[in-house]
């Protein structure tokens, strides 16, 4: 029992450790990044020109023609290196806003400093930041804008007015640094604030959105086994009265030991079962919910639910549980779901086991692992590649199978909010089918 124990803690203090953090970030779009600040250099050339050229001041403004220049440089790498991208990542996209701000703090230094009207402009990257980057990148950049803020409030070109004793008050600037930092504290915690709030919603629909397809599924998989109950129960009659018919004649016709009556004996056997099998989809399907309403201990209704296929498998299937800390053992309703999802895992793991196949059970304080192992080969790479799609399988086309037990019984399990990994063992012993499920989930 201890090696259960050693299997499951590191998987289930694994599982209660991640915290199911439903905040995503934005996406961001190269191109609209680019455009924008085309947008910005365009919008400095034009503003150097009117002063340069229509007002006709005089200034530094070859070198201010020339930073200009270079993030137009900048901006032209940038597009052709993400022409054939879609997306920006983002520690490209906070090394961009990192360029912008010393490039726009460049051009105050050149121009007037503080004193320049277009120093709020300094905001811009900030805003951006706070609406497609994280915290930590927000606060990164504020600090960036607030240290260049002080360099340009100490060391400027003087505005190129006319009137050369033109200074505007020490308090005056100190004052337009200041309003420049808090407003870019202000305006980019709330920014921040209220598009993480956006992504958090987004992220909480498309969660809301999978769990709503993950309950379209096992609907129509119920569906599905109520009509396959219903349409075959017809034609298995049928079959059972022509087999047991035949059975009848040729029991005194021949040898009670030859391979035709064997075989008609075989096929009354597998027509039972298969009445059997559509008998408790029906019985499941109108059983009234109260009567399954009964908790047990998580064990005892494990060991009820599959009573019958380990009967089936005695002798090749190992049986164990136990506490995985020192948590009481977890009530349990007995839900036809996990039943069906149990069984075909362990048909799965008869089909290739050599010898012995290990049900494993644990609980801890707030999880439920389930470990289904066998001794067999285990899985093919392609075969685990593609593990819980439809018509995957090393058998598929053969002796009648389709490769979609996996496929059904992982999304009956994930209905009931659980997960399933599907490995081959460590040590080369077969495959190995580990279930996580919340405490909660079978109540």
């Amino acid at each position: 029992m201890t090696g259960l124990g050693a299997k499951f803690r590191n998987a289930i203090s694994q599982r209660q450790t991640q915290s199911p953090s439903i905040t995503q970030h934005s996406v961001i779009d190269t191109k609209a990044v680019i455009a924008i600040r085309w947008l910005a250099l365009a919008g400095q050339t034009i503003a150097l020109v009117i002063v340069a050229f229509g007002f006709g001041y005089e200034g530094a403004f070859s070198s201010a023609f020339g930073l200009v220049a270079v993030g137009a440089a900048v901006n032209l790498w940038q597009s052709w290196r993400s022409r054939y991208q879609t997306v920006t990542s983002r520690p490209e996209l906070l090394l961009a806003l990192s360029f912008d701000v010393l490039q726009l703090s460049g051009l105050l230094y050149l121009t007037g400093g503080m004193a320049n009207p277009f120093a709020m402009l300094l905001l811009a990257p900030v805003v951006v930041s706070a609406a497609l980057l994280d915290f930590r990148a927000t606060v990164y950049l504020v600090l960036l804008v607030g240290f260049c803020a002080i360099m340009v409030t100490h060391f400027y070109l003087p505005l190129p007015f006319s009137e050369a004793d033109f200074a505007l008050p020490a308090l005056y600037l100190s004052g337009l640094f200041t309003a420049l930092l808090v407003s870019c504290v202000f305006i980019g915690f709330y920014v921040w604030y209220l598009a993480d709030k956006a992504r958090q919603a987004n992220a909480a629909l498309a969660a809301m959105q999978l769990l709503l397809e993950r309950d379209r599924r096992a609907t129509v998989l119920g569906s599905l086994a109520a009509a396959a109950a219903h349409k075959l129960g017809s034609p298995l009659n049928t079959i059972a009265v022509i087999s047991h018919d035949m059975k009848a004649s040729l029991r005194g016709k021949i040898d009670s030991n030859d391979e035709v009556l064997q075989d008609v004996s075989l096929l009354n056997d597998e027509v039972e079962r298969c009445r059997t099998i559509l008998s408790e989809l029906d019985r499941d399907a109108q059983t009234d919910q109260l009567a399954r309403d009964v908790a047990l201990p998580v064990s005892q209704m494990i060991q009820a639910l599959l009573d019958p296929k380990l009967a089936e498998l005695i002798g090749r299937v190992s049986f164990k549980a136990e506490a995985l800390d020192d948590s009481p053992e977890p009530m349990a309703k007995p839900i036809p779901d996990l039943k069906y999802a149990l069984e075909i895992l362990l048909d799965n793991a008869n089909d290739y086991a050599a010898k012995k196949i290990t049900f494993a059970l644990g609980w801890s304080q707030k999880a439920i692992a389930i470990e289904i192992c066998d001794d067999g080969p285990g899985f093919t790479p392609l075969v685990l590649s593609r593990v819980g799609q439809p018509w995957n399988s090393s058998r598929e086309g053969r002796e009648g199978h389709k490769g979609l037990g996996l496929f059904l019984a992982m999304t009956l399990i994930e209905a009931l909010d659980g997960d399933v990994k599907i490995v081959n063992a460590p040590s080369g012993g077969g495959a190995q089918v580990v279930i996580h499920m919340s405490r909660d989930s079978l109540l």
